[in-house]
C-alpha cells in the first residue's frame, strides 16, 4: 500500500512549483544562506571534490604560497640570500626556488637565508610547509579511506506492465567488485497538490516495493512498485501524473565488507526521467564457462513493450 507519510525533511508549502530536491549525483539541489563555516567545513569539501580538483587545488596553493613568501623574501632584500648569482636566471626566479626549497625542507644547500629577517621568514615557511604537507596527506588518506558506495542507476524510472497491471520500475547496479551485504531499498514519491489560495502542497509517499531487501548484490537489482488500487498512480493517466510534477527519491543502503560499515546513495527521479511502456533488458547470463557475467554499460537497455 503507498501510504501517505509525514514531510521527511524538505517541506510541504511553497508559493511556487519547486525544482527536484536531489539532483542525479545524490547532492541536494538546495541553496543554503547564512549559517556558519569552518575549518570542518572545508575539510568535508576536500573530502568530496574529484580527485582532479583535490590535485589542482593542492598545487595552486603549493604554487600560491611559495609566490606569497617569495614576495617577503623579495621586500627584505633577495642579497639576503646567499648563492644567488647575478648571471643566473632572474632574482625572482632564484628567490622563488629558494622558497620552494624551504617549504618543503628539502635543502639543496645552494640557497641559504643570511641575517635574522630573512631566517626568521624561512624559519616559519618550513613550519607552515610541514603543516601543510601534513594536512594534505590527511586529506589524502580521508578521501581513501572513506567508505563510499559506486551505485550506478539506470537513466530512466520506467512505466511498464506487470503481472496483470502496471508497475515503476527503477535499476541498478553495483560498479565496484566489493561486497554489498544486506542491502535495503526505500522509495518515496513526492507529488505537488495546488491548493486553492494558490499555496503548492507537496504530498508525500512511501512507495512499497516487491522487493525491498537482498541479502547479496552481485548483479543487477530492478525495484518495482505495484501500481495497485493503493497506489497513489491508482487511475491516474500519464498527463495527470506529468501534471502532479511527481519526484522519485530512491534511497539504498547496504554493508560494505571491506570496510566493514554502512554506506548509503540516493538519487532521485522527475518527470523529464520517464519512460512509458518500456521494459528493462536482461543484462547478465552465463558464458560459456557456465559462469554469470553482464557488462554493468548495459544498465540502461531498455525495450518498448510493442517490441516484445
Amino acid at each position: 500500500m503507498g501510504n501517505e507519510i509525514q514531510d521527511p525533511g524538505t517541506g510541504t508549502e511553497f508559493k511556487r512549483p519547486t525544482k527536484r530536491v536531489i539532483n542525479r549525483d545524490g547532492s541536494y539541489n538546495v541553496i543554503k544562506k547564512g549559517g556558519k563555516r569552518g575549518f570542518r567545513d572545508i575539510f568535508k569539501f576536500m573530502i568530496e571534490i574529484s580527485w582532479f580538483q583535490f590535485f589542482g587545488l593542492l598545487f595552486a596553493g603549493y604554487i600560491g604560497m611559495n609566490l606569497v613568501f617569495t614576495l617577503l623574501y623579495f621586500m627584505i632584500g633577495c642579497e639576503n640570500i646567499m648563492g644567488i648569482r647575478p648571471d643566473g636566471p632572474p632574482a625572482f626566479v632564484q628567490t622563488f626556488f629558494f622558497s620552494i626549497q624551504t617549504f618543503t625542507t628539502v635543502g639543496y644547500g645552494t640557497l641559504a637565508p643570511r641575517g635574522i629577517p630573512t631566517q626568521t621568514v624561512a624559519t616559519v615557511e618550513a613550519f607552515i610547509g610541514f603543516l601543510s604537507f601534513s594536512l594534505a596527506t590527511g586529506l589524502a588518506y580521508g578521501r581513501f579511506s572513506r567508505p563510499n558506495s559506486k551505485i550506478m542507476f539506470s537513466d530512466h524510472v520506467l512505466f511498464s506492465n506487470y503481472l496483470d497491471g502496471k508497475s515503476i520500475k527503477i535499476k541498478l547496479a553495483n560498479e565496484r567488485d566489493n561486497v554489498l551485504l544486506e542491502v535495503t531499498a526505500k522509495m518515496i514519491l513526492t507529488m505537488d497538490k495546488a491548493l486553492p489560495n494558490g499555496v503548492i502542497e507537496k504530498r508525500y509517499f512511501q512507495l512499497p516495493l516487491e522487493i525491498d531487501r537482498i541479502e547479496l548484490l552481485p548483479f543487477t537489482w530492478t525495484l518495482v512498485h505495484k501500481i495497485d488500487e493503493e497506489s497513489p498512480f491508482w487511475g491516474k493517466d500519464k498527463a495527470e501524473i506529468c501534471k502532479a510534477n511527481p519526484e522519485f527519491l530512491v534511497l539504498i543502503k547496504g554493508f560494505d565488507e571491506t570496510f566493514s560499515q554502512h554506506v548509503h546513495t540516493k538519487r532521485s527521479f522527475i518527470t523529464s526521467d520517464m519512460k512509458w511502456n518500456h521494459q528493462f533488458t536482461k543484462i547478465f547470463a552465463p558464458n560459456d564457462d557456465g559462469v554469470i557475467e553482464f557488462d554493468i554499460n548495459d544498465l540502461n537497455n531498455i525495450k518498448a513493450e510493442d517490441e516484445q
